[in-house]
């Protein structure tokens, strides 16, 4: 029974996880367009959240504007900039990531830390020619997990991760829609 308990974040991570992947691009839109015809109708909705952009190395992407930003891997490619940052709430509940270097890479900032985690669940799934890995990270003595997802053209060579970490399952729901449009914003630059 106790491993069952000890398992449940597991799997719930990983199925927020595969449920973000299969509804972000559908989400993405219906969002941009419910917030186009409130604003056409003159309606200021309540709880919106704003978002600020952050450009790395060779990609851009979009942030609560309330969250903490921390470079982290500088480019490997660049003279300046970063190839992957985290995002921290302001509670300190979550923290998105994201590794999108010009060509592919090794995110080495988010490796397992053997000695604090485990590696509590992984799979990997080719989609359209990509390989799409999920995997999950726990703190030994359970105060937060890591989830994260990797995209490849070809494998060994990472195009790019996102990921979330986060101190209890609430706050994967509390900030569900602000980790969607962090996901989605993604956009990558060629050289």
């Amino acid at each position: 029974m106790l491993r069952i308990i000890k398992a449940l974040p597991v799997v719930l991570s990983i199925l927020f996880l595969v449920n973000c992947s299969q509804k972000e691009n559908t989400t993405h839109r219906a969002e941009q367009k419910s917030e186009k015809e409130s604003l056409a109708r003159g309606n200021v909705q309540k709880n919106i959240t704003n978002y600020q952009k952050y450009t790395g190395a060779w990609f851009e992407i979009e942030y609560p504007e309330r969250f903490i930003v921390e470079p982290s891997l500088k480019s490997s490619t660049n003279v300046e900039g970063f190839d992957s940052a985290l995002f921290t709430s302001p509670d300190g509940k979550v923290r998105f990531y994201i590794f999108s270097p010009q060509w592919a890479g090794k995110p080495e900032d988010i490796s397992l830390k053997s000695s604090d985690e485990i590696l509590t669940d992984s799979s990997s799934a080719v989609n359209n020619g990509l390989t799409i890995k999920r995997w999950t990270i726990a703190a030994k003595d359970g105060s937060y997990f890591r989830s994260y997802e990797s995209t490849s053209e070809t494998p060994g060579n990472i195009g790019k991760v996102v990921g979330i970490s986060y101190a209890e399952n609430k706050y994967l729901e509390i900030y569900k829609k602000e980790y969607l449009h962090f996901k989605n914003s993604l956009q990558q630059f060629a050289d």
